[in-house]
């Protein structure tokens, strides 16, 4: 099995241990799942990564989006269909799993209505998303000398829902 933990600067690292119980969790109720998987935390602080994460459980937000130039500067696989996804809580607690359904590659420039309308409700319009996306992508870039551009590829991952810890 192979982890792949995609989680900046901000969010509590999950330990090991609580990963590797929850997964066992999610792969006795949901025994399909690849083995291969990824960790991520969603979210700017931890009431955001609440909200985020009662959107995926609602299925109101049913996509999330990563960033090649990242993928690459730290050695990660892009996601494939297929691919489930460990989301954590802004506190590092494995929370929910997701199994992205296709993958599809643009720019920032090119995001539109079609790829915000997938994200969480208050973000769903572009002029929303795409301001508050550059300025968060714009932190996270800046420790590889990068910034958000027009140009700058992202994927679109698309994904459902197949696993979420009931409080």
């Amino acid at each position: 099995m192979t982890r792949t933990i995609i989680i900046g600067e901000g969010p509590t690292l999950p330990k090991e241990a609580d990963l590797d119980a929850f997964w066992a969790e999610v792969t006795k109720a949901v025994p399909d799942l690849c083995e291969d998987h990824q960790v991520r935390s969603i979210g700017i602080d931890e009431e955001t990564t609440g909200l985020i994460l009662k959107f995926i459980n609602a299925r109101t937000k049913v996509a999330t989006f990563s960033l090649p130039w990242v993928m690459d500067a730290e050695d990660q696989p892009i996601t494939a269909p297929g691919t489930p996804i460990i989301l954590t809580g802004y506190d590092g607690s494995p929370q929910a799993v997701i199994r992205i359904t296709q993958t599809r590659e643009t720019t920032f420039g090119e995001i539109g209505p079609e790829e915000t309308g997938l994200d969480g409700p208050p973000v769903q319009d572009p002029e929303v998303w795409i301001p508050l996306h550059r300025e968060y992508w714009n932190g996270l870039l800046s420790k590889y000398g990068k910034s958000c551009t027009d140009d700058m590829p992202i994927i679109v991952e698309p994904f459902d829902v197949v696993y979420f810890k009931e409080a």
